[in-house]
């Protein structure tokens, strides 16, 4: 089959372009495993197939998609969506509408607090496999995680089994990263590392809890933009430079404690001059270092698109009739069905 040797953009595809399902997740960013189960159990977004059976998504393909994220950051439910996608559906009243709104979120994180402290993995697992499975993840870290988490290093506080619970909390996250969420196969999209910076100070207890919360979300993140990713735990900022020459990093992701002083923030910039691979500042205590604001990150997938390629899998587009597209390069080889 004649390749189009045009790279994908965030452009959207031209009439008459056939893109295969990882170009489509990358675009949109709706991962492979979702646009499958949207199709198989909600009938949303029916690709074309190839003779051997491989979907290719055309520029209306990828409009639905854009109109089903609007719709899900609505809070309309996934299930509920099919017939808001219909033409006669952008004329209906608001309160029709709203009637298909209904507080997912709400009852998601409310069964979660109550699988974590009853320790039920099966549970657990559950409401993350469907919110995953069916949701595209900044929606999800947006709607679901980033507001459970803040939720419940509040409900911890003053619970003496505290530790335990964010122990085993960790240790089933944690699980998700190495296992659904690793990319075995696929092409890597960056290489990072990930400290959580020491201090001379003991860090208070709520502060060190809150950066591990956070941690845990960035690395299922980082899993799912098939970021491989150190987790080189905590370290003095002046360990730093011990990297260098030693690992082959794309970026390194410091996470700061609340508070740093003054004359901590220049050891910290007189550190990041000597660096030879970016470093960016990450965490709900970022903000606080305002005199290395040059350094915060912006969104991960943002980071991830400043950087020269990796072969992040990018695909060439196919055309329409013309035969076979390029599956390997887009993690779509395991997709027949």
């Amino acid at each position: 089959m004649k390749q189009d040797t045009q790279s994908m953009t965030n452009d959207e595809p031209d009439d008459g372009v056939l893109l295969p399902i990882g170009e489509v997740s990358l675009l949109t960013g709706v991962n492979a495993v979702t646009l499958r189960a949207w199709q198989r159990r909600f009938g949303l977004v029916i690709p074309a197939r190839t003779p051997k059976g491989h979907r290719l998504y055309t520029s209306e393909n990828i409009q639905e998609i854009h109109e089903i994220n609007a719709w899900l950051a609505k809070g309309v439910a996934i299930s509920k969506v099919k017939p808001l996608l219909m033409s006669t559906a952008k004329s209906l009243p608001i309160k029709m509408v709203e009637t298909q709104v209904i507080d997912l979120w709400g009852e998601q994180i409310t069964a979660l607090n109550t699988a974590v402290f009853d320790f039920n993995q099966h549970k657990l697992q559950q409401i993350l496999d469907d919110a995953f499975g069916l949701y595209p993840f900044q929606l999800v870290k947006e709607k679901l995680m980033q507001p459970w988490l803040n939720q419940l290093d509040d409900l911890v506080d003053e619970r003496l089994d505290a530790e335990l619970i964010l122990a085993w909390l960790k240790s089933e996250l944690l699980s998700r990263v190495g296992g659904r969420y690793a990319f075995g196969g696929q092409a890597v999209a960056a290489r990072m590392a990930v400290v959580q910076l020491s201090r001379g100070a003991a860090t208070p207890p709520n502060s060190a809890r809150t950066k591990s919360l956070f941690s845990l979300l960035l690395l299922l993140e980082l899993a799912s933009l098939r970021v491989s990713v150190i987790d080189l735990g905590e370290q003095a900022i002046g360990s730093l430079p011990l990297l260098q020459g030693r690992l082959n990093l794309d970026a390194l992701l410091l996470m700061p404690d609340p508070n740093h002083s003054g004359s901590e923030q220049a050891e910290m910039l007189t550190v990041l001059a000597q660096m030879s691979f970016p470093c960016r500042f990450v965490g709900p205590f970022a903000p606080t270092l305002t005199s290395l604001s040059a350094f915060w990150a912006p969104s991960m997938t943002d980071l991830i698109g400043q950087m020269p390629s990796r072969a992040v899998g990018k695909t060439n587009r196919s055309h329409k009739g013309k035969g076979k597209s390029e599956q390997g390069k887009s993690g779509e080889s395991n997709d027949i069905s």
